[in-house]
């Protein structure tokens, strides 16, 4: 589909090197927006600051420190949110 823009206040079609242009551009966007996506998606699923210290606080009160740190609420609960919303490559 041809693509135009005013010039002069006339109606004119892209040139080859304005579409191919415009399409790096737009495939730029997509990525940008993919990204944008994820990070929204990982933002609604995460539990509040709030809650996050709270069991953190109760990670630490347990002495869950070096590798038992990993069964903890808090990273079993990060873990979860990065899982099933991964970065986009």
């Amino acid at each position: 589909m041809t693509r135009y823009h005013l010039i002069n206040g006339e109606r004119v079609a892209f040139t080859a090197e304005e579409e191919s242009a415009r399409d790096a551009q737009e495939a730029a966007e997509a990525i940008k927006d993919a990204a944008n996506a994820y990070k929204l998606s990982r933002r609604e699923t995460y539990i509040s600051v709030e809650e996050q210290l709270d069991q953190l606080y109760k990670d630490v009160a347990a002495g869950k420190f070096g590798e038992d740190a990993k069964t903890g609420e808090w990273y079993v609960g990060i873990t979860s949110v990065k899982s099933s919303n991964p970065k986009p490559s």
